[in-house]
């Protein structure tokens, strides 16, 4: 119970802490000048360019394209309102969230989430318009987000995307070869909060996932915490088989208050010629949320020798890209 003389003792002890508070949110990084502001950003490189897309635009999904990952166009979108996807060609109206956007053959497919239902739609060119021939989310009869794909070795495609299952949980299923239907018998449930972890300081939330293969073995990264905290972050996790069970790594998060900025998280892995790159956001500064800046940092795989010889984890570098639209 609180007397008067420790509630003044308290209040003295909040106001001393105050400047340091301050000086801590003054030391966040903010965005440069003519910096791209993206939040959950996907990148697909085709045809000599660099193409981006996220979530921004109240009416569909914004583009750009880069050949240098560091000079973007302004928007390239052949859709109305040059964006890449325009809500009069699909179904829903609202809450055009986290695209991501893949070759197949000689067509493009975005999933991506519109009114927190998942939903593709389809174009001949990585600048749209991407339209849906029948218009219609995956899943009608369920809500989810943060759709994205993985094309095994042999060819076999699946989804992982997150279903409001206590709070957002990711889950995983097959597709079938053309990318159009979800088999959702095949759904298993892959990555909840663990709670008293770096994975519930803000909500129960794990969202955002990305898987890529090494070395016969499946990494899935993903993003926990609300995005509006500022250690939302990413981990990564590991399989022998695409459908799991996925092992969490023990040097979790890979990527939490990165190279000064906050609220880093939400991200594609980029496999190019040169490297592997990861593209996330991050806070507007220490003060705001909003727009997020889009950064884009170099990832590696190396060996992880506490785990076994042929063990490997991923390493994201603070020599970071960071992204200028029409400079």
């Amino acid at each position: 119970m609180f007397t008067s003389i420790s509630m003044k003792r308290f209040v003295c002890i909040i106001f001393a802490l105050l400047p340091f508070v301050a000086q801590a949110q003054s030391n966040v990084r903010g965005p440069e000048k003519g910096q791209l502001m993206l939040a959950d950003p996907y990148v697909l490189e085709a045809d000599g360019w660099y193409y981006i897309y996220g979530t921004h635009a109240e009416d569909g999904i914004v583009v750009y394209r880069s050949r240098d990952m560091r000079t973007w166009s302004d928007r390239c979108g052949n859709a109305k309102n040059s964006l890449a996807l325009h809500k009069d060609d699909v179904w829903g109206e609202r809450w055009f969230w986290a695209p991501e956007v893949y070759r197949v053959g000689d067509r493009y497919i975005m999933t991506y989430s519109a009114e927190e239902h998942i939903c593709y739609a389809e174009s001949d060119s990585p600048c749209g318009p991407f339209v849906q021939r029948e218009k219609r989310p995956y899943l009608p009869d369920e809500k989810g987000i943060d759709s994205s794909f993985f094309i095994d070795d042999d060819g076999t495609p699946y989804i992982f995307w997150v279903r409001f299952t206590h709070g957002n949980v990711i889950w995983v299923a097959e597709m079938s070869r053309d990318l159009r239907e979800v088999k959702l018998e095949t759904a298993r449930r892959l990555i909840d909060v663990e709670e008293g972890t770096w994975e519930f300081r803000m909500g129960r939330v794990a969202e955002g996932p990305a898987v890529i293969k090494h070395k016969r073995k499946y990494y899935l990264t993903y993003s926990c915490n609300d995005y509006q905290s500022q250690d939302y972050a990413v981990g990564m996790a590991t399989a022998d088989n695409v459908l799991g069970p996925y092992e969490r790594h023990f040097s979790n998060p890979i990527l939490h208050r990165h190279a000064g900025y906050v609220g880093t998280g939400h991200h594609t892995i980029l496999p190019t010629r040169k490297g592997l790159y990861m593209v996330y956001h991050a806070h507007y500064n220490g003060e705001k949320i909003h727009p997020r800046q889009t950064l884009i940092a170099p990832i590696k795989f190396v060996r992880d020798r506490k785990q076994g010889k042929r063990a490997y984890r991923l390493e994201v570098s603070e020599k970071l890209i960071i992204p200028k639209v029409g400079e």
